[in-house]
């Protein structure tokens, strides 16, 4: 009887092994399926994601039950639909206090409904993180990594990487749904930029028309200077794309045995000569323009002013604390009201430094390593450090990203800069939601927050793969 019963149950899992393999497979099929469509409708997707947080979360977090204290919009939205409404009252956008933008954005911004701006916002960031995935697609067919018929499931996964740097990247995410114009006014114009001076040298490494090239670099050019007048940061970027145009040789520049004569008969090509006039028309045109629609104070509050800017309110930079004293000190006229301006003007010299060393160094043998580390380095040393700023190098790394190695300094290098991270978020929301007298407490992590920073910088640094650097611009795109 025992035995009979065994026969029953063998036969019973027998039956059963079929259909347990089909549920198998049709779930394998599944998920397969669905990571296929991550993969391919990624753009859609993560547009759609940014839509539909741009509409729900400020509806659910912007009256402050959920977090007391915390709203989810931006106060820097506020500021541009606030200038918005001056212009659609025939007024200047600069009546708005600490509106200190280009007076175009804000022109945009009156032409349509108050949350027009941040669902543009969320398109323009769909758009950035397309730019990305399909470098960083291109950048592969470059450097050799052909496919053929047994490696589509390799390059579906490769493709829904490339959307995770950006498209599906929460912090991306996030800053362009709270209503940040940092995608559209300076990422979006910094990536089309380098797509351009991308192209340009590949026509030039393909021996191709020059008429093509010289198209291109006059594009890069329009595109460069719209980026300075929106934002000014991005003037950090304009010699490493001259030399980046200039096809100066290799050993020029990691030998030491390049002179003054080779260096400047290679920035006076017709390609980076022609970036640069069309960098500065496009700057001086639109800048010229505001100034006539809205007078001197378009050129002091969108430009001049962020020479020697200085906050020490939601600013992760470890200067935030001499600057709140000095400020402190001004008010009470201990000290010249001079000081400020001064501490600004003089904090720009190790920037300064870093930006041309860095540009000589790395822009001729790779750009997207070259300007990823430029601003690593800027926002890191800069006097003036908001959330937002991490997104300037941040669409940058996917650009360069296979050039580092992931070692365990690297992975250590990242653990120390998140800790520091939660560590600022901590103490910050103690002194300014809490009202907390702990501000020796945020100025220390501060300190801790920059060091990590230069931390990770010198270990992604001493990771690159050098036999790798310039090889996007050796070998032919098919």
């Amino acid at each position: 009887q025992f035995g009979r019963r065994l026969s029953l149950l063998s036969k019973l899992y027998r039956a059963r092994r079929p259909i347990m393999q089909t549920t198998s497979f049709m779930s394998q099929s599944q998920g397969s399926f669905t990571f296929q469509v991550l993969a391919d409708k990624s753009v859609w997707i993560g547009l759609g994601i940014r839509i539909l947080l741009a509409w729900i979360l400020p509806l659910l977090l912007d009256d402050g039950q959920w977090i007391p204290g915390v709203a989810y919009t931006d106060i820097d939205y506020h500021v541009f639909t606030d200038a918005a409404a001056y212009i659609q009252q025939g007024q200047s956008p600069y009546k708005r206090t600490t509106y200190r933008y280009t007076p175009f954005l804000a022109q945009l911004l009156a032409t349509s409904h108050k949350e027009f701006g941040r669902f543009l916002f969320c398109i323009a960031d769909a758009f950035c993180g397309y730019l990305i995935a399909q470098y960083r697609q291109r950048q592969r067919q470059s450097i050799g990594q052909h496919l053929d018929g047994h490696q589509k499931n390799d390059e579906t996964k490769e493709r829904f990487i490339d959307a995770l740097w950006w498209l599906y990247n929460p912090l991306a995410i996030n800053i362009c749904t709270r209503g940040s114009a940092e995608s559209f006014m300076v990422l979006l114009p910094v990536l089309v930029t380098v797509w351009l001076v991308r192209w340009s040298n590949y026509f030039a490494a393909q021996e191709q028309s020059q008429s093509k090239r010289a198209f291109l670099a006059l594009l890069a050019g329009i595109c460069h200077g719209i980026a300075v007048h929106s934002k000014l940061y991005p003037i950090i970027y304009s010699l490493s794309y001259v030399i980046a145009l200039s096809d100066i040789p290799r050993s020029t520049t990691t030998t030491g045995s390049h002179t003054i004569q080779i260096w400047i008969k290679a920035i006076v090509k017709p390609a980076p000569m022609i970036f640069g006039l069309a960098a500065a028309t496009a700057f001086c045109g639109t800048t010229v323009l505001g100034i006539h629609f809205y007078g001197m104070q378009a050129l002091e509050e969108g430009l001049i002013y962020h020479f020697s800017r200085v906050d020490h309110r939601h600013n992760y930079s470890m200067h935030w604390y001499w600057i709140y004293l000095a400020r402190a000190a001004t008010i009470a006229q201990e000290t010249s009201s001079q000081l400020i301006p001064w501490i600004g003007r003089v904090l720009l010299v190790p920037q300064l430094v870093l930006l041309v060393s860095s540009s000589f160094v790395l822009a001729a043998h790779d750009l997207s390593l070259a300007l990823f580390v430029q601003t690593f380095a800027f926002v890191a040393f800069n006097k003036v450090v908001t959330a937002q700023y991490f997104t300037w190098y941040l669409c940058l790394l996917p650009l360069c990203s296979h050039l580092f190695m992931l070692t365990s300094a690297t992975l250590r290098a990242v653990v120390g800069l998140l800790l520091s991270v939660l560590v600022w978020l901590g103490s910050a929301y103690l002194l300014e939601m809490q009202g907390l007298e702990v501000f020796r407490l945020v100025w220390v992590a501060s300190v801790l927050f920059f060091l990590a920073e230069v931390n990770l910088l010198v270990a992604l640094l001493r990771s690159v793969k050098l036999r790798q650097i310039g090889d996007l611009s050796d070998k032919k795109e098919e």
